[in-house]
């Protein structure tokens, strides 16, 4: 009986870690497809979006009399997807149980928190709690099911 309590409690534990990790993988998804709808159909930002991919998405227009144009240019287009692509890969990493890509993860991403809101992105500053809340669970989780391996 001892012996399936203590797998059900392992595997809950490595339930909860990709769980977490998943949210690697969310963030990069939400922020490509943010980039794509932004070159594509010209809107503004979506709350989604990563700080930094914002900052490019704004920084990479033309000045005009109205201010900054944001026309997102390919370049500039490329590089969020390699951001995206960059989040995702911590995503893959701390699924396979990386703590360390757990930690730098969820360090980038609050750094990614205070551009937020210095874009004055409320929204999106919530969001992104929300997001780090659910990344720490999950670094938890990872934690929780190293420690408690066992090996049968």
């Amino acid at each position: 009986m001892e012996h399936a309590e203590q797998q059900s409690i392992d595997y809950k534990s490595i339930i909860n870690m990709k769980h977490g990790a998943n949210w690697f993988f969310w963030a990069a998804i939400f922020s490509a497809a943010n980039s794509l709808i932004v070159f594509f159909v010209g809107t503004p930002n979506f709350p989604f979006a990563l700080g930094i991919t914002q900052w490019i998405d704004g920084t990479t227009g033309a000045m005009t009399a109205e201010g900054v144009v944001p026309p997102l240019q390919t370049k500039a287009l490329a590089l969020n997807l390699l951001i995206a692509a960059a989040v995702a890969g911590f995503g893959y990493l701390a699924r396979k149980g990386n703590d360390y890509a757990f930690v730098a993860g969820i360090f980038l991403y609050a750094i990614d928190t205070m551009l937020v809101i210095g874009l004055r992105e409320f929204w999106a500053f919530g969001i992104h709690l929300a997001v780090i809340w659910l990344l720490f669970r999950g670094l938890l989780a990872s934690r929780h099911a190293r420690e408690n391996a066992t090996t049968y």
